[in-house]
């Protein structure tokens, strides 16, 4: 059986087991986590999945180490992100919708997400909340939405993107032109994948080190690579490992916009917090409100780096402020 049919099995195994799934209500490391207070009872929104089975999916995700995933019905090549990993974006907390775009991103046309996965070192975020995204192989195994295209490019350290990039924040100091076609989330994601770093000569992890070496680690003048070619993820996550002084530098993805991102809610599968930041929770709980004010309910997760070699992911039903 290959490791498509693999992942899609193990999905609807997931879904006959889900009810079996144990909630973590045990205290996390770091620091104490303040809940928000509400001032009145919150009617839930309708649930796309139950909280057992968003988790599942996630811890299932962040061990799939496989680096060989594929479209489904084509069978093309697809970056890691497609089956395996978690990929999320983190925000601050603000008067604002958390999947709404910032300005920043506005500007050059594209967000900004991270990916974790298991022997893929890192310990830290941005900021200590967020969402994460379901993944197309979950997407396609529930019946739920799951994003096709619109993935451009990735980095192995946060790239400080901006308009100086270029191409959407995948450029190199300016020198390429960004897509003109506009963006749809099912299209077939050809018409955006895309990277610097073959154009520079650079094919290797090896050549990539030197790059970077060559310009004093500064990670804003990384070259970007390819988000769906596996040789490219591969190199992304053999450099990770070759400067372990920026473990606690996140790695960049960045995604074509969509409109205003208005949108976006109904591929969300979930929000989370670290644990071991302060506010994280609090910032959690009210992403959580506002998405039930759009009309989706989803859990929140705890997200702590410690237990990088299992569960990193668990649930609490202490932590929701949405009943799930």
């Amino acid at each position: 059986m290959s490791t498509f049919h693999n992942r899609l099995f193990a999905a609807y195994l997931i879904i006959a087991l889900s009810g079996c799934v144990s909630h973590d209500t045990s205290n996390s490391e770091g620091p104490p986590q303040t809940a928000i207070q509400t001032s009145a009872v919150i009617t839930p929104a309708a649930q796309l999945q139950k909280p057992a089975q968003v988790l599942a999916d996630v811890n299932t995700n962040y061990k799939e180490t496989t680096t060989d995933c594929r479209e489904y019905g084509s069978n093309k090549p697809r970056g890691h992100y497609y089956c395996s990993g978690v990929t999320l974006r983190t925000v601050d907390n603000s008067n604002f919708n958390p999947w709404i775009y910032s300005p920043s991103s506005i500007a050059i046309g594209a967000t900004s997400y991270s990916w974790l996965r298991r022997g893929v070192i890192q310990t830290r975020l941005y900021h200590p909340a967020g969402f994460i995204l379901r993944n197309r192989i979950d997407a396609i195994a529930h019946g739920l939405p799951g994003l096709e295209s619109g993935f451009i490019c990735l980095y192995p350290y946060d790239a400080s993107t901006s308009t100086a990039n270029g191409h959407k924040g995948c450029g190199y100091r300016g020198k390429q032109s960004p897509p003109t076609t506009p963006a749809k989330p099912d299209d077939d994601n050809s018409a955006y994948a895309w990277g610097s770093c073959e154009g520079m000569g650079i094919t290797t992890a090896t050549q990539w080190d030197q790059h970077f070496q060559s310009v004093g680690q500064q990670t804003f003048r990384q070259c970007s690579w390819n988000i769906d070619s596996q040789h490219g993820w591969n190199n992304m996550i053999a450099s990770r490992d070759d400067f372990p002084a920026l473990q606690n530098v996140w790695n960049e993805i960045l995604l074509n916009n969509y409109g205003d991102g208005s949108q976006m809610p109904k591929y969300i599968a979930a929000y989370f917090y670290d644990v071991s930041r302060a506010g994280g929770l609090a910032a959690a709980q009210a992403f959580q409100v506002k998405m039930n004010n759009a009309g989706y309910n989803v859990p929140i997760l705890r997200l702590n780096f410690a237990n990088a070699g299992g569960d990193i992911f668990s649930y609490s039903a202490a932590d929701q402020a949405v009943a799930q």
